[in-house]
């Protein structure tokens, strides 16, 4: 895996932490709870699919590579044997077929070198009684073919673990997209409507879920609003520290950060044209990045 999908395995580790150390607040809140456990859930799968994704294969390959050595080696012994064998018959047929060097064995395709391996021994098998001779016998042509299996066989592992390294890594990356989905469009909701009543838990919630960022940090505080009745996100207005001289603005899309925010306890105020005045308190330590997700409820139209 990539270091970028490690951050995020170990964010989501950590997370989970989070959420099992402190169970009993949320336990009793069954949407909460529900999405706690599915998340546990997925991963547990998650972790087991990167485990999978992340078997090494330089070992087997090591291992082809040897049998194939050695396939390599006895197989040029045995077709010197078959050419000399037709050079003395003569026999044309053979003489093309068996007609090799160590270096065009070397560089066969392994599709190639399979069937090369093969026609020769079928060749040897048919003349085995007259070989001895010339180099060949029982022995050496049970040798080869013995080699020839094993290679395919390993070929065939290699082949074989290769495709479930990229099966398993294709299943990860979907179940990573329904993990984020599911934190960022319901867990993490439901975590910080807890902020009121427990503030130090929801800090550590996001504290482990911005530890998959990594060294990337572009902000201390990032909020999104939403209207409180349509769930639209809500565009333009400002956000201010009460008591301190610290500003910055929504954008069209419903979102403020602070790119430095003091430790501490402090109270947002949060304004739009629209809406009724927000206020949001709010503990940071220095060491985290935090999220808020936030609702504002809309002034009520005039009727005149």
């Amino acid at each position: 895996m990539d270091n970028a999908s490690n951050l995020k395995l170990d964010s989501f580790v950590q997370t989970n932490t989070a959420l099992t150390e402190n169970a009993s607040i949320y336990e009793a809140n069954v949407s909460t709870k529900a999405q706690a456990d599915q998340f546990a859930s997925d991963l547990e799968q998650l972790l087991n699919l990167k485990e999978e994704a992340d078997q090494p294969v330089k070992w087997l390959i090591g291992e082809k590579n040897a049998v194939k050595k050695s396939l390599i080696e006895k197989l040029y012994l045995l077709c010197n044997g078959l050419v000399c064998y037709a050079n003395s018959v003569p026999n044309s047929e053979i003489l093309e077929k068996a007609s090799t060097g160590k270096y065009a064995l070397r560089n066969l395709s392994e599709l190639d070198l399979i069937d090369f391996y093969k026609q020769c021994v079928g060749i040897a098998r048919q003349h085995v009684a007259d070989l001895p001779p010339f180099g060949p016998s029982e022995e050496s042509i049970t040798a080869v073919e013995t080699d020839g299996k094993a290679f395919e066989q390993k070929r065939s592992d290699l082949i074989l673990l290769k495709e479930d390294k990229a099966t398993a890594r294709n299943e990860f990356n979907l179940l990573l997209k329904k993990i984020n989905k599911l934190l960022n469009g319901k867990l993490d909701y439901s975590i910080e409507n807890l902020r009121t009543t427990h503030p130090d838990f929801v800090n550590y919630y996001f504290a482990a879920r911005q530890k998959a960022k990594g060294v990337q940090r572009h902000y201390d505080l990032l909020g999104y609003l939403k209207d409180k009745a349509t769930g639209k996100a809500i565009a333009l207005g400002k956000v201010s520290v009460e008591g301190l001289d610290l500003t910055t603005h929504i954008t069209a899309n419903g979102t403020f950060r602070f790119k430095h925010f003091p430790e501490g306890e402090h109270r947002l105020i949060i304004e739009n044209i629209n809406y009724k005045t927000l206020y949001v308190p709010i503990r940071r330590y220095a060491s985290e990045r935090s999220k808020l997700y936030l609702e504002m409820e809309a002034i009520p139209l005039e009727v005149i």
